[in-house]
């Protein structure tokens, strides 16, 4: 049985959706105002139920946001602004969260799962990380706790470490150029001359390049030291169920990005669009057999928005650092700060160095990269620095993926240490370390390699 105030607030977040939708075909200031209020109002609801450490962070951020702006004569005006900028992310959580329903009962799917956690040792780890790249990156979380069962069951330390690297490599590499990741909306929003079809060729380039350095570490590092877990028995998947998984994928990405393409909306409103309905008629054709079929479905809708109060850790968060940049924004001049780094670092490639380490060791400290993306983005432009937007925005989105694994808070760390049955610091910390820096100076390699040429 749902409480009464959480049935409550999962409806007040179904409206922040469907207002933010409305506002982008019809906008109206009083709409924009309307919601933010309802943003407030959910968060204060849903206060009580954060963690303790969500609560004080989230707080944090807010009154250093708000004693920012209090040094701007409109320093109303920027506290709705940094608030009304999280609706666009709050509306993608939304919009993927339809998907794990679909996903977890799709037979296609799961033959495709079993296809992937069953190759032999030799090549488990590629199989494992471009596996779940590919389903996460159309499916978001719900690809990835499809291969989690590898890791569940896996009894030796080290193969359980090595499977959670192979999984959390191959699923965080996909923000580099997947529409359907959080890090993708959040470097488009905050540099929008920006747009996906230039960022995620090469993204996918760079995503590729940092699954097969990590793979090379774990051959070279720990897989001589690790124990096998035996022959697993082979599970050779049919055409059938291989081309229905692939039809699914292509549909379900196509609509997203044809809807985009004719209505020229953005990410966030595209998914929003499109998840519930494709998910809702996927559902069904699931279920088509059954003479309850569309109760089934109807239940499922019932029951997504129902969950919509369990966003409450996301929609702080990005509330909190979505005011917290703006609110520092209009307190530090960009040009001041601007200045200041030409001054210390000279070099573009250096700065470019500054921000990868600045990303990495500020996640190792528990601050949500969004954050930083925010706050770098509204006081450090990249033309102030020297940089094109297309550098820095691939930057910040290899950056976002690789410090998602050494970040003691991030959603995926958290999700992976239940799942490993570890402490979220130990794969933060101890674990990811060594792969996450290696990748990132791969990376940096390769970026200003790339700028160099084009130059």
């Amino acid at each position: 049985m749902i409480p009464e105030r959480s049935t409550f607030t999962a409806w007040l977040y179904l409206a922040i959706a469907v207002s933010t939708i409305v506002d982008f075909f019809q906008p109206q200031p009083i709409l924009e105002n309307v919601t933010s209020a309802m943003i407030v109002l959910f968060l204060v609801f849903e206060f009580g139920n954060l963690p303790r450490a969500q609560q004080i962070a989230g707080l944090v951020l807010i009154v250093v946001g708000i004693a920012g702006a209090a040094s701007s004569s409109d320093w109303q005006d920027v506290l709705l602004d940094g608030i009304a900028r999280s609706r666009a992310f709050l509306l993608l959580f939304f919009a993927v969260s339809w998907l794990q329903f679909p996903v977890s009962r799709s037979p296609a799917l799961r033959a495709v799962r079993q296809a992937i956690i069953n190759q032999p040792s030799g090549r488990r780890f590629l199989f494992l990380s471009f596996g779940v790249h590919v389903l996460g990156s159309v499916l978001n979380l719900a690809g990835l706790s499809l291969l989690t069962v590898m890791v569940e069951e896996q009894k030796d330390k080290l193969m359980r470490r090595r499977l959670s690297l192979a999984l959390m490599q191959g699923f965080t590499s996909a923000s580099l150029w997947s529409p359907f990741y959080i890090g993708m909306v959040v470097v488009l929003v905050a540099l929008p001359s920006l747009s996906w079809q230039q960022v995620a060729p090469g993204g996918a380039a760079l995503a590729a390049v940092l699954m097969v350095s990590s793979w090379a570490y774990d051959r070279v590092m720990l897989r001589q030291r690790g124990i096998d877990d035996g022959v697993r028995k082979k599970f050779i998947i049919s055409k059938s169920d291989m081309l229905r998984a692939f039809v699914i994928m292509a549909l379900l990405m196509s609509s997203v990005m044809i809807l985009a393409e004719i209505a020229s909306t953005s990410i966030p409103v595209t998914l929003g669009l499109v998840g519930p309905i494709f998910s809702a008629v996927w559902y069904w054709a699931i279920q088509r057999s059954s003479p309850n079929a569309l109760r089934h479905t109807g239940a499922m809708v019932v029951q997504v928005v129902a969950g919509s109060c369990m966003l409450r850790n996301e929609a702080m968060m990005f509330v909190a650092a979505n005011v917290f940049g703006v609110g520092l924004a209009s307190a530090i001049p960009a040009g001041d700060l601007s200045a200041a780094v030409n001054n210390l670092i000279c070099c573009a490639d250096l700065k470019l160095l500054a921000i990868i380490l600045t990303f990495l060791l500020s996640a190792m400290m528990g601050l949500h990269p969004v954050i930083i993306v925010i706050f770098f983005a509204a006081v450090l432009p990249p033309a102030s620095i020297g940089l094109s937007d297309w550098t820095v925005g691939l930057i910040y989105l290899a950056c976002w993926g690789l410090s998602t694994q050494i970040s003691p808070v991030s959603g995926t760390n958290l999700f992976m240490s239940r799942v490993a049955k570890v402490p979220p610091h130990i794969i933060s910390w101890r674990w990811a370390p060594p792969s996450t820096f290696l990748g990132a100076f791969v990376v940096y390699i390769i970026v200003i390699t790339i700028r160099h040429m084009t130059m």
